[in-house]
């Protein structure tokens, strides 16, 4: 009988015991190995790439591209090494694309976008739970209303319109609550400089 663990990574009459296995396998072009990175790794990816973005759609589409580069250049992968440091490089730069598309948009310098991108990385646990809990204790700082709509509009990508459906009000109590939210958001920012271009993007985005 085979563990959870051993189950999980089963690939035919095939146990994939070791990411070494299961990438080798990968690099040959099998299916089955890439279904299992893409089941390893899509909602970090996702959850990495809409932590900075926050666009729901936007952070889709780029986690996609980014298994779709996997694939793509699955030949050059070196098995020996950690791959969520590869997988995350591919990321990053993908990210990196994505955003510089929206600094030119929102009047953005390059180098911001690519001094955030290269400042954050979900594989330093430390930093990275300081930037999620700074961001909470903001979103905290809402009211929850406000903070209900700031996030259907910030992390879910929703439209005025798509909001106001949601919670059975009008598209204009959306748009005033948005004002309220930004204006608290940009006060609590004021307080953590480190925190600048999180709230450059969170606060522009579909503004």
């Amino acid at each position: 009988m085979y563990s959870c663990y051993e189950y999980k990574y089963m690939d035919c009459n095939k146990v994939y015991t070791s990411e070494v296995s299961l990438l080798r396998d990968l690099k040959l072009g099998k299916e089955k190995a890439f279904r299992e990175i893409f089941s390893r790794y899509h909602h970090r990816v996702y959850r990495y790439v809409l932590k900075i973005s926050g666009n729901s759609n936007l952070s889709e589409e780029i986690a996609q591209d980014v298994f779709v580069k996997i694939w793509d250049y699955r030949a050059n992968i070196d098995e020996n090494r950690q791959f969520s440091f590869f997988i995350f490089k591919v990321a990053k730069n993908a990210m990196l694309n994505a955003l510089k598309k929206e600094a030119v948009h929102n009047r953005l310098l390059e180098d911001d976008v690519i001094n955030l991108v290269s400042g954050i990385s979900p594989e330093d646990d430390y930093l990275w739970k300081q930037y999620c809990e700074i961001l909470e204790q903001g979103l905290m700082n809402l009211p929850e209303k406000c903070r209900v709509i700031f996030e259907k509009s910030r992390f879910e990508g929703k439209s005025y319109e798509e909001i106001a459906a949601d919670l059975g009000i009008s598209k204009n109590t959306v748009r005033l609550q948005i004002i309220k939210s930004l204006k608290i958001m940009r006060d609590f920012f004021r307080q953590h400089p480190e925190m600048e271009i999180i709230k450059i993007l969170l606060i522009l985005h579909y503004c």
